[in-house]
């Protein structure tokens, strides 16, 4: 994997020379089978709604991100995520908070519902300043998460707020290697997040 930061590296310090050379775009998304169920409202005792996934600037980028120094972030021109990241990111905490909190009922944010029992809910909102590869061979993703919950009788409130910083190493070689770093990554972010919030519901 170093030797892909070193490539990358020199890649981009060449970049003003190399109009002329053709190289495939490659895209990548996040592998993360989606298995057939089902939940019914009346089958869970609260809901929460996971708000869009908010990507720190150059970060919501389709070019995979590689951090070069402490203030530097390199977007890949032909290693591209093959949707935008906080889609990709949103959809998946959906589907692995869902399946981590089987009395839950977990879906995308969506406006206030009219129907008194829908008025009361969690709401889950993700703030990631990093998402990205470094030169070290590790895959970053850090930022901070809060939770609030909404009642008719007493609004919105904040109930907690927790910063997250995850730095693994990556095992294989290649973008293949570092987006399936991040891809477990990610997905242990949210089995962490989902014990926090049963923890800490009211």
């Amino acid at each position: 994997m170093k030797h892909l930061f070193l490539a990358i590296t020199v890649l981009i310090t060449l970049a003003g020379c190399s109009a002329s050379i053709q190289t495939a775009t490659q895209y990548y998304q996040f592998e993360q089978p989606i298995a057939s169920s089902s939940r019914h409202v009346k089958e869970t005792d609260a809901q929460l709604r996971v708000q869009t996934v908010a990507l720190r600037g150059a970060l919501n980028n389709l070019g995979i991100a590689m951090k070069i120094d402490s203030n530097q972030i390199h977007a890949a021109n032909y290693n591209l995520w093959g949707e935008s990241p906080d889609v990709m990111l949103t959809a998946t905490a959906q589907q692995t908070l869902f399946n981590a909190m089987p009395n839950w009922m977990v879906i995308k944010g969506l406006p206030v519902i009219t129907e008194l029992d829908q008025q009361t809910f969690y709401e889950l909102e993700y703030e990631v300043h990093h998402f990205n590869g470094d030169m070290q061979g590790n895959a970053d993703i850090s930022g901070l998460w809060r939770l609030y919950y909404t009642h008719p009788e007493t609004g919105r409130r904040l109930i907690s707020v927790h910063n997250f910083s995850h730095v693994v190493p990556i095992e294989d070689d290649g973008y293949d290697g570092l987006v399936a770093t991040l891809e477990q990554t990610w997905q242990n972010i949210n089995l962490s997040v989902a014990k926090a919030i049963e923890q800490a519901r009211l």
